[in-house]
């Protein structure tokens, strides 16, 4: 039964969100005045950047607030009101589809989504179910010989079909068959928006349809891009068009389906890619053991960025992206940069998915599953190979700690990990991993957060930060899902006047493989490694296409002088014999976080799911 039907939605006023303190406590706390606007965006020169001699650091510098300095979280002075439209471009013209929700129409950008019921079984219950039949008496904490495998429950059937889940092969009657736990597949993930017309042949829009799964910390998907350059032809350059996804919430996947759209001002006025706004385009619950599919109502395509598809209850982890598949980097477009790294089609044979993968870190969680049940099928029963794969199953299912082979660095805030095009973190001081990672030492302007960085994939990683709305504004319209059965009643449907905290990308070097396991690794991927040991760095918004490049080229240093020639050479040794490439980035944050998010941080040539978000 679709749940908009059974709606009762529940509209907090800000005067009552405002009055929740620490501990739920109740404190009176005056709203923010009514008369605020958006920041206007600073000037490129108002961000600075520095890299230190030995080019292992690099600081960052924001610029500075204009709203009166205030804790967020006793008086958030860069709330803004919420205002029922459609946010303005440069030029006063109103934007379609900029308005998510209103109190009379919740979700403005779509119409009742259509729910099914399907077998929810995951990837991770059925990569479970592999060790889980290997006991006599049922699961435990094993390490190395463990003295209740029983060799009669070992099948090598059963670890082909835990090595098909990994590379994505075709599973039988589940519907997440086809999509790689390993994530070596992005330059296949492009999806077209294809224009629609009326029955008189017009165009009247375009869609492009998208397939995820949630599960535990993971969404997996079939698109790591959108193509739009069929509505950027001038007869369809005004048309808004559409998204539709299709949504299957696995096992432990329930959550409030919340993509939220990050757009540019309109090319067409300031003829270059300028921040502008993000937006939940909705947020509804979906349950587990259903499809739920979503037709979500874009601006046009002139405008669009990205779309950061997150997880309110496991976020991090949750979390995924589809870019512009029109973006550059460095002079080339972020599909290029994947098809650089694994190849045009890294499924077209065996030999090209092996090699596409041998580029993926062996420190991943994923990387050893798959290790280890390729070792067992050719060794066959071995209960210390068979431990570690239980081993790496559930650090692969736990983003929020670092897995093994990495330690975090004490010095720094939190430390990132780059592997499997994926980010795992841990915060310095983090008690239990469970929880959302907060970083409480920020709460007003100049406060400065240091990452330690580390790469433990065959290929460069970059760092970017991205501000949701503590510099120049954020707005909420407060719509309340839990009579739904969803979580959201505090940062539902907001809006935020985005910003970079990195107006060029830090780069991390890659991993060095060990050499005892360099023969091992196919030529292609031996070449790849090569080529990109020593890649120059390069200004990341120098691109033909100015539209569509990710940040504004920086005024006051064009040519990217202060950008070192190359990158250093991986220095991080650990215990497997690899070499990892590691980078320091320290961040001087001079305005106050948005309550919504303190800090986005992702990989701008490997976007996908290489995120990890702080509270």
């Amino acid at each position: 039964m679709n749940l908009l039907s059974q709606r009762t939605l529940v509209g907090l006023s800000l005067t009552v969100l405002l009055t929740i303190g620490a501990g739920g406590a109740m404190a009176q706390v005056a709203p923010p005045p009514a008369d605020r606007m958006p920041q206007p965006m600073p000037p490129p020169s108002a961000w600075t950047r520095t890299d230190s001699a030995d080019g292992m650091t690099t600081y960052y510098t924001t610029p500075t607030s204009n709203f009166p300095e205030s804790d967020p979280w006793v008086n958030p002075t860069n709330l803004l009101p919420t205002v029922y439209a459609d946010v303005l471009a440069a030029n006063g013209v109103p934007i379609p589809n900029t308005l998510p929700s209103t109190p009379e129409h919740p979700y403005n950008l779509h119409d009742d989504p259509v729910v099914q019921h399907i077998n929810g079984t995951s990837p991770a219950d059925d990569l479970a179910a592999i060790f889980q039949s290997w006991y006599r008496t049922g699961p435990g904490q094993h390490e190395g010989e463990g003295s209740t495998y029983d060799p009669r429950n070992f099948s090598r059937g059963a670890l082909q079909r835990g090595i098909d889940i990994l590379e994505g092969n075709p599973v039988p009657d589940r519907v997440y068959s086809g999509m790689p736990m390993l994530h070596y597949n992005a330059p296949s993930e492009v999806g077209q928006v294809v224009p629609t017309y009326d029955s008189n042949g017009n165009p009247i829009g375009g869609n492009v349809t998208v397939h995820q799964v949630w599960f535990g910390q993971h969404i997996e998907s079939d698109t790591a891009f959108i193509d739009p350059s069929a509505m950027l032809a001038p007869a369809l350059r005004n048309l808004p068009w559409t998204i539709t996804y299709v949504v299957d919430t696995l096992h432990r996947g329930n959550d409030d389906f919340s993509p939220m759209e990050m757009f540019f001002d309109d090319p067409d006025v300031l003829h270059t890619a300028k921040p502008l706004v993000m937006m939940d385009a909705t947020f509804y619950p979906i349950l587990d053991g259903t499809r739920t599919t979503f037709v979500i109502k874009e601006p046009p395509a002139r405008f669009f960025n990205l779309v950061y598809t997150w997880g309110w209850r496991n976020h991090p982890g949750r979390v995924q992206v589809m870019e512009n598949g029109l973006k550059t980097a460095m002079g080339k477009t972020l599909v290029q940069w994947e098809v650089d790294t694994f190849g045009a089609d890294p499924r077209a044979s065996n030999a090209t998915k092996q090699a596409a993968i041998a580029m993926i870190g062996d420190l991943s969680p994923a990387k050893r599953m798959w290790n280890a049940l390729r070792k067992l099928q050719a060794i066959g029963y071995n209960p210390r190979v068979m431990a570690e794969y239980e081993r790496a199953f559930h650090q692969w299912q736990q983003r929020n700690q670092l897995p093994d082979g990495v330690t975090p660095d004490k010095s720094a805030d939190y430390t990132l990990f780059y592997v499997n095009n994926t980010i795992y973190g841990q915060m310095s001081n983090m008690a239990r991993f469970a929880h959302h990672p907060t970083l409480e030492k920020w709460h007003l302007r100049g406060t400065q957060v240091t990452v330690k960085l580390i790469n433990g994939d065959y290929f460069p990683h970059g760092y970017v930060s991205v501000d949701f709305g503590g510099l120049r504004g954020w707005e909420n319209t407060f719509q309340n899902t839990i009579p739904l059965g969803g979580d959201g009643a505090w940062f539902t449907f907001g809006r935020d006047y985005w910003e970079p905290n990195t107006p060029t990308p830090a780069m991390v070097p890659p991993a060095v493989k060990s050499a005892t396991a360099e023969a091992a690794l196919p030529a292609a991927a031996r070449a790849r490694m090569a080529s990109l040991k020593n890649r120059p760095v390069e200004n990341l918004s120098v691109t033909e296409d100015k539209n569509h490049s990710i940040f504004r080229q920086r005024e006051e240093d064009p040519d990217a002088k202060s950008w070192p020639a190359s990158m250093p050479s991986a220095t991080f040794p650990t215990s497997n014999g690899d070499v990892l490439g590691e980078h320091t980035v320290v961040m001087t944050l001079n305005y106050e976080p948005s309550k919504r998010l303190r800090i986005y941080q992702f990989d701008p040539l490997h976007h996908d799911e290489a995120i990890w978000s702080i509270h």
